[in-house]
């Protein structure tokens, strides 16, 4: 072997020791909160499939039923907190906490809404979501027949809060659609629209929604379940696809929250190396390795068609660009804070477009 590699002109040796994995996150693990038939432990479960459920819960509750829904519907893994019977807001305060740093982007209250004294998802999901380790939505559902009209004061108020984790489901059913729609969402790409896609395992509707109360949903920000006009068959699907953000705070659609928490999570992973944090210095080929680990990471997203392009912007980077005699005093007091305090500050930039939604068009005949 030795003697025909010395017979070519060039021997090149490959070092593999700067390569580094691109991460990719978790997009397909629901957690749910219930009743269940046991004692209320609060100890967290993890289920990887439909066939498990009965095996752990033999008898059907609450929980075990927002489970086999959300596996029904798209989910790949579920992590289930059973809670004690009857319900109370401190037991599914109790039981969110303890799945605060479990790895998971979307919470559901097993067949649980709002009620006037009891603050289920204004106060325990709504407090989950913005405080939990990993970013995450809560999904969750008005009471069945509720619209934006007869909803709960408390929910409504949420929109003006601009509460781009939460995500509100109203429905004419006797179905747990707040697990399904999870599920739903868990079985998507993050940055796929959840709109139009058929939901299974939902009872029939007693009654359709009015025109005038898809209005007002769609202004409270609010996602009906429905059965198109023109569906090509019989299914239910989501008319729209909001979150409980404003339209002024620019995330107030489920794939553009749930894109952003991707990329973020993409970044805090792939940057949270040894090959990075401790290793990198804060001068010109330390930085140049660092723009080259986040370029990799985002371009990895456009090539899945997550987003269309992204620009990086590192200040120190471009301050050392620049001779030593030329710097402005500026450019100076970059470097110096960078390096004294150990930090760099990096901007990225990020071209997102979203699915249609709506199609408004205009026929025109000609004779």
């Amino acid at each position: 072997m030795n003697e025909e590699k010395n017979m070519q002109f060039v021997n090149i040796d490959v070092d593999t020791t700067g390569l580094y994995q691109v991460p990719t996150s978790d997009k397909g693990t629901v957690a749910i909160v219930g009743v269940g038939t046991g004692s209320g432990s609060l100890v967290p479960v993890k289920l990887g499939s439909y066939a498990e459920v009965d095996a752990i819960y033999p008898t059907d509750s609450e929980l075990s039923l927002a489970i086999k829904l959300a596996f029904e519907n798209g989910a790949s893994g579920v992590w289930a907190v059973e809670i004690d019977d009857p319900k109370s807001l401190t037991g599914v305060e109790n039981a969110l906490e303890v799945l605060e740093t479990k790895d998971v982007q979307i919470v559901v209250l097993a067949n649980t809404v709002e009620l006037s004294d009891t603050a289920y998802i204004s106060s325990a999901l709504d407090n989950h979501v913005a405080s939990s380790v990993t970013e995450r939505v809560g999904v969750f559902m008005l009471a069945s027949g509720e619209d934006a009209s007869t909803m709960p004061a408390a929910i409504g108020n949420l929109m003006s809060q601009n509460t781009t984790r939460l995500i509100g489901i109203a429905h004419n059913t006797t179905s747990d659609v707040a697990a399904a729609v999870a599920g739903l969402l868990a079985g998507l790409d993050p940055w796929d629209s959840p709109v139009m896609k058929p939901l299974s395992g939902i009872s029939t509707p007693s009654a359709d929604f009015t025109t005038t109360q898809f209005s007002l949903m769609d202004a409270a920000n609010i996602n009906p379940i429905f059965d198109p006009l023109y569906f090509a068959g019989t299914s239910l699907v989501l008319k729209s696809g909001y979150t409980l953000g404003t339209r002024a705070g620019g995330i107030y659609l489920v794939d553009v929250r749930r894109a952003i928490d991707d990329i973020v999570y993409k970044l805090k992973t792939g940057l949270t190396s040894p090959a990075v944090i401790g290793n990198l210095r804060i001068n010109k080929s330390g930085m140049a390795s660092l723009r080259n680990h986040i370029n990799s990471i985002m371009q990895a997203a456009v090539n899945l068609g997550e987003i269309d392009s992204f620009a990086v912007n590192i200040p120190v980077a471009t301050a050392l660009a620049v001779d030593q005699n030329a710097r402005t005093p500026t450019q100076a007091t970059i470097i110096t804070t960078a390096r004294t305090n150990r930090a760099v500050d990096v901007t990225v930039a990020i071209e997102y477009s979203g699915a249609i939604h709506t199609l408004n068009m205009t026929v025109a005949f000609s004779a």
